[in-house]
């Protein structure tokens, strides 16, 4: 039943985006109301008027909630199925400049890229090839154009949501100047799956700035040196397709990091 679920998302995703885009806005309200959805936090971290980066923006769950926010958005998605998706979803958005969509792939240098495109798991997408071959199924392989975020960005940018599957670090070393000038607060996915080491990768990039990482566990935050792969990030805490944790499984994989006190101070007290 979960496939055959699975393979039909993926077919109207390919085949009737219309059709996609009006039921997405459906399951995206619903993220507010799951206790584990990191959607719930965004208050904490994002004011109305703020200028805010989704990057990996998939078929827009983030970028739906960051506008309800009141945020301004710029959206970054190389998936030109996604890409279609997001501008039948947002129209008046985009037209408004409330949402800025570039469609490419973000890294540590510009240019052009394969895009590895698992066909019936587009949120597993990849930059990286042999991330592509542990995906069961078939998967297209897109030529896409690639960018630093640096110089995407000009204006002061105060919230970033990063997740790029296994290419967060290049992302990030793409972002030095924004990081320098803005001290955005990070959301992050990472994997020791995608990439051995990943966590402890991208607080090399962070702390020297003056970040402070955090993870959400029982019910609150824990300092990201606590954060323990084998424990907090088991394999086998996975569903078989990967995509999310199995029913009262632990499995951390998003990550906050912040430099300025305001936000600390809320992370730190938060309860959840």
């Amino acid at each position: 039943m979960e496939r055959m679920l699975r393979s039909l998302k993926a077919i109207l995703e390919r085949r009737m985006p219309r059709a996609f885009a009006l039921l997405c806005p459906l399951v995206d309200a619903r993220a507010v109301h799951d206790p584990d959805s990191e959607v719930r936090l965004l208050p904490l971290l994002v004011e109305p008027g703020d200028t805010v980066c989704d990057i990996g923006a998939n078929r827009g769950l983030f970028t739906y909630w960051l506008l309800r926010r009141g945020a301004r958005v710029l959206a970054f998605e190389p998936n030109p199925s996604l890409v279609r998706i997001l501008k039948l979803r947002f129209p008046g958005e985009i037209r408004s400049g409330a949402l800025t969509l570039f469609e490419t792939a973000l890294s540590a240098d510009a240019g052009a890229a394969v895009l590895h495109i698992p066909r019936d798991l587009s949120p597993l997408a990849t930059l990286d090839g042999d991330l592509a071959e542990q995906v069961e199924g078939p998967t297209d392989d897109v030529r896409v154009a690639m960018a630093r975020l640096d110089a995407c960005v000009s204006a002061d940018v105060s919230f970033i949501k990063l997740d790029v599957e296994g290419h967060e670090v290049k992302v990030l070393q793409g972002a030095r100047g924004i990081i320098v000038a803005s001290r955005p607060t990070f959301l992050i996915e990472a994997e020791e799956r995608h990439r051995p080491g990943a966590v402890a990768a991208v607080r090399q990039v962070l702390e020297p700035f003056g970040y402070r990482g955090f993870f959400r566990l029982d019910g609150g935050m824990r300092p990201v040196a606590e954060f323990d792969p084998a424990v907090h990030q088991s394999v086998a805490s996975l569903e078989r397709d990967g995509t999310r944790p199995r029913r009262g499984a632990l499995y951390v994989n998003d990550f906050y990091f912040a430099v300025r006190p305001d936000i600390i101070a809320r992370l730190e007290r938060w309860r959840g």
